[in-house]
């Protein structure tokens, strides 16, 4: 119901209302999370985001279809331009949920944000503990985020738009792990944590954002292109367009992510700064 309450044009003529959409349905997936599932919010508050934002998404993606269908023949720079207010939506989308799931992870006392964001936490002391700064710190995170990617192109290949959920609970978690690190940073050093985290952010804005458009495009790989694959006669020359638009866009995409894990390799291993925020998170 809650997206009958703004026209779709709006975010169609205005991808920006999308960052609103991140902030508020994040804010609103976190109350309803914690007040109907106090015991266990963290994957329910994910779900319910993920949730608010389908039909959006859906109505976007069928109009994005209808557009991809009419092409003649599948061009890289072509699906890139002719989508990107797509990826606009999702990309601020994602910063959004990101930048909530910091807030809160920073603001609310420690013991709150361990009980409500449990499952986000588990992956910063889980994976990234036992990854940081070894010999095998690309393969771990590269290995890592193309199984998450391609989880993400299956999930939308087959469900549709479903992706979104797993798009959204990779905001979440990097939303909390990158405002711990700007908490404890801030209270090891006495300095605001405000400050901290636009020192975080600005360290790993780069990689962020990379990693995110790689899953973003996965999403749309599967997303748009599925429903042609359905929809086209199995060998005829537009099921064999949109099948090698679909390996195109995938392998782009895996590109992206390999700068983006380059990119993260490098920071982990040479911004000093940023090893000192990192173990202050690893301090018992």
């Amino acid at each position: 119901m809650i997206e009958n309450l703004y026209p779709i044009k709006i975010i169609e003529k205005h991808a920006a209302y999308a960052l609103v959409l991140g902030i508020a349905y994040a804010i609103i997936g976190i109350g309803v999370a914690v007040l109907l599932f106090p015991e266990d919010p963290a994957i329910v508050a994910v779900a319910v985001i993920a949730l608010m934002f389908y039909p959006t998404i859906t109505k976007l993606m069928r109009a994005e279809e209808h557009e991809e269908s009419k092409n003649r023949r599948f061009n890289l720079l072509d699906f890139f331009r002719n989508h990107q207010y797509i990826f606009q939506v999702y990309l601020l989308f994602f910063l959004g949920v990101m930048l909530v799931f910091a807030f809160f992870s920073i603001v609310l006392p420690t013991l709150a944000v361990n009980h409500i964001l449990k499952n986000q936490i588990e992956i910063l002391y889980g994976v990234t503990g036992n990854a940081i700064f070894s010999k095998s710190l690309f393969t771990s995170i590269f290995t890592n985020n193309f199984w998450v990617m391609m989880v993400i192109f299956a999930t939308s290949f087959f469900l549709g738009e479903a992706g979104i959920f797993l798009i959204t609970w990779n905001a979440s978690v990097w939303g909390t792990i990158f405002g711990l690190f700007a908490k404890n940073y801030a209270l090891h050093v006495s300095q605001n944590p405000a400050y901290a985290f636009f020192l975080v952010m600005g360290i790993v804005i780069t990689h962020t954002i990379l990693e995110a458009f790689a899953y973003i495009s996965a999403a749309n790989a599967g997303g748009i292109i599925s429903r042609g694959l359905v929809s086209e006669r199995f060998g005829s020359p537009k099921f064999q367009r949109v099948l090698s638009g679909t390996i195109i866009t995938l392998l782009f995409a895996i590109v992206v992510l390999f700068i983006a894990v380059s990119v993260e390799t490098y920071v982990l291993g040479n911004i000093h700064i940023y090893q000192e925020i990192v173990r202050y998170s690893f301090i018992k």
